[in-house]
């Protein structure tokens, strides 16, 4: 989901210089170095920030100050490298933790740039930049708890923006706080009622409270006013696929797969249906196209270990209902298959090893992958 604009209102973070470390006694280097910043022409000052280094590579000053050049000129991977050079000669130099941080949020390095953030902001407990890097980086690394606790304070002092309050209502929801995420999403589609994004997530958000019918009509609203947006059939599916509503399911599915033919979950999950009919000729390319784009894919594994199960193919069903055991080891239903097999080839101690995991896990574990319908963390930038 597109941040630009949250980026650009926030991400604005002067980069602080360590100016007042440098040499007492200005060189020339330096003095041209300073001369170019003045005039905005960072590439050039970083040449001779990087001289001055070169003469006193002890020089913290000079190394903050070319690793600030090396970030306005784009090139954030030398830039890091040169402030954590600078931090190894003295840790406490000013504003250097949150430029590293910075530069590493800028490679898309989320979980390298939250431990300098974060002792960034216990030196800077009010900075609200800090904050949102800070934030932005738990949401793209899944830590969803700790994003929360970043971007809430911002998202009180700035109820009106609406990027932010997206990015703490999705973390909300992948937390499973799904009262809080709804009352978030409520609130922004009172702002925006034409956003086919929060009309998704609140579904995915009414899921998750077991409001299954709202869900269905909050998705059904959506993909009649924008049949376009992608994943909102195939949520639309799940949903009437978790209510055993399998024809309706299929055509949601299928409405996907017009917008989107290589959509995985769609393929997958209409596979699924099919081979539930024991339309298998219908399942298996289904299936198999899945599995291409999404090897993850464990209905997918399944619903192959059913098909090769059909085929008498059973060391290649027993090895599908195997990896999707080990992509949900929570699920009872594969060890089930797998014991079947076994006792149908009079394998007794392996049936019985399987039947013992059945034991244990009494009940299958809820699915949750319509809260992931509307994608991961966004490739920030």
């Amino acid at each position: 989901m597109a941040l630009n604009r949250c980026m650009a209102r926030f991400l604005c973070i002067a980069f602080l210089i360590g100016a007042a470390t440098l040499s007492a006694q200005i060189l020339p280097d330096i003095a041209q170095a300073q001369e170019f910043d003045r005039q905005g022409k960072y590439a050039e000052g970083a040449q001779f920030w990087r001289k001055a280094t070169e003469q006193n590579p002890q020089d913290v000053g000079a190394l903050a100050s070319l690793g600030v050049d090396l970030s306005r000129t784009g090139k954030y991977p030398e830039a890091a490298s040169v402030y954590r050079r600078a931090l190894a000669i003295d840790s406490r130099l000013p504003g250097i933790r949150v430029n590293l941080g910075l530069a590493e949020f800028k490679q898309g390095h989320f979980k390298e740039a939250i431990p300098p953030l974060e002792t960034a902001l216990q030196e800077n407990p009010g900075n609200t930049q800090i904050r949102v890097l800070l934030g932005m980086s738990s949401y793209a690394v899944g830590q969803y708890p700790a994003a929360i606790q970043y971007l809430e304070p911002i998202v009180a002092a700035e109820p009106h923006n609406a990027e932010l309050r997206l990015v703490l209502a999705q973390s909300c929801l992948w937390a499973n706080q799904y009262e809080r995420a709804f009352s978030e999403f409520k609130s922004l589609l009172r702002d925006n009622p034409n956003s086919p994004a929060v009309h998704l997530l609140t579904a995915e958000a009414l899921d998750g409270l077991d409001r299954e019918g709202e869900a269905i009509i909050e998705l059904q609203a959506l993909v009649k006013a924008a049949p376009k947006e992608p994943g909102a059939h195939f949520a639309l599916g799940y949903v009437y696929w978790k209510q055993h509503q399998y024809p309706e399911a299929a055509a949601a599915f299928k409405a996907e797969l017009a917008n989107d033919p290589d959509h995985p979950q769609a393929n997958g999950y209409l596979g699924d249906i099919y081979v539930r009919n024991r339309k298998f000729d219908e399942a298996r390319p289904l299936v198999r196209k899945a599995l291409k784009f999404e090897p993850q894919l464990r209905i997918a594994h399944f619903d192959l270990a059913v098909l090769y199960e059909n085929e008498k193919r059973y060391d290649d069903a027993i090895a599908e209902f195997r990896k999707a055991a080990k992509l949900d080891p929570t699920r009872a239903d594969a060890y089930y298959r797998m014991a079947r097999i076994y006792q149908s080839l009079g394998r007794t101690k392996e049936a019985q090893a399987e039947y013992a995991m059945v034991n244990k896990l009494h009940r299958e574990k809820a699915d949750d992958l319509l809260r992931k319908v509307s994608g991961g963390p966004p490739a920030l930038k």
